[in-house]
């Protein structure tokens, strides 16, 4: 490791811890969301609340995990550490909007595009094909009701 990495990591060590508390907050907001305003089961099936209880819960203790774990890398990511927790961050606040199958494929589009620099017929494909998935596999197949946004209920 040289001088300026050293400097660097010793300058900024409490960036990852901030970027996992972000991850585990957003976490319990996903789950807290699911539980008390979508709902985890109904009509005897996954509800609108199911995904998100338990991707909100994944992140939860994977954050706590690594929030516990004892840091091994050599460097620190910098702030573009960040990026995924804000990203995933932009994208529950847009449920409400949108809905949850429009602001995942809006997420994966603009995280292909910007973080990922692929080209935009790739992003705007991938985004798509996210969308097309998300609602064909819970949709119709196993029947979740996902929540709408202010949008879609304004188009019906």
């Amino acid at each position: 490791m040289n001088n300026e990495s050293a400097y660097a990591q010793q300058k900024r060590p409490w960036l990852p811890v901030i970027v996992t508390l972000l991850i585990v907050a957003i976490g319990v907001t996903w789950a807290a969301f699911g539980l008390f305003k979508y709902g985890v089961w109904q009509n005897r099936g996954p509800g609108a609340g199911f995904f998100p209880v338990v991707a909100g819960s994944g992140a939860f203790f994977l954050g706590l995990i690594e929030l516990f774990r004892k840091q091994e890398r050599a460097e620190s990511g910098g702030i573009k550490s960040i990026w995924p927790a804000l990203g995933m961050a932009l994208a529950i606040a847009s449920i409400p909007l949108f809905g949850m199958v429009i602001a995942m494929s809006i997420f994966v589009m603009v995280w292909m595009a910007l973080i990922e620099s692929q080209r935009w017929w790739k992003s705007l494909l991938t985004g798509l094909g996210t969308g097309i998935a998300l609602y064909l596999l819970f949709g119709l197949w196993l029947r979740v009701a996902f929540p709408q946004g202010i949008i879609i209920q304004l188009l019906q």
